[in-house]
């Protein structure tokens, strides 16, 4: 019929093996392991410049 759209086809869905989502997240928190600990690095440099005992 002209007057209906065509239905696309259904994209195959990605499909991930175990060890692949192990890996993504090793990544993931590895990542955000990284970015507290150089937060906290920032953190301990800013208290010793402003709050030295002496």
């Amino acid at each position: 019929m002209p007057g209906k759209k065509t239905r696309k086809k259904a994209q195959p869905s990605c499909v991930r093996t175990p060890a692949e989502l192990e890996v993504e997240c090793a990544t993931q928190l590895r990542r955000i392991g990284d970015k507290l600990n150089f937060r906290q690095k920032l953190l301990n440099l800013i208290a010793k410049l402003f709050c030295s005992g002496t």
